[in-house]
């Protein structure tokens, strides 16, 4: 998106995405991103190789990218499912709070052992 000076500003909320791309050939992925949680977790990534970085010039103090394009090795992706809590009955939080206590045993220290 441009401002009518032709700058670039910062994109609108359905502008902002990232691109995950790669094939069965390729050792690496591709990755494109505009979304700030990705950019700041792809730039910590140390496997992370960045290929291009794009400012806002009308926003100089403010140091964030607006997209960043890179490569990253095919086993440093994962994908994760949605995360479901488990419902347990009295019975069951009983069973695994002693299968937790009998694990931890091995573990305790000699004052934590008296």
């Amino acid at each position: 998106m441009k401002n009518k000076d032709n700058e670039k500003i910062y994109l609108t909320s359905p502008e902002r995405e990232t691109i995950i791309s790669w094939s069965d050939d390729d050792e690496k992925i591709f990755i494109y991103s505009s979304q700030q949680p990705m950019i700041r977790k792809l730039r910590k990534n140390k496997l992370f190789e960045l290929k291009e970085e794009r400012f806002n010039k009308s926003y100089a103090c403010y140091p964030s990218p607006l997209s960043v394009k890179g490569y990253i090795p095919k086993n440093a992706l994962t994908v994760r499912a949605k995360i479901t809590k488990r419902k347990l009955t009295e019975e069951q939080k009983k069973e695994v709070g002693e299968r937790l206590k009998k694990g931890r045993e091995p573990w305790k220290t000699p004052t934590e052992q008296v």
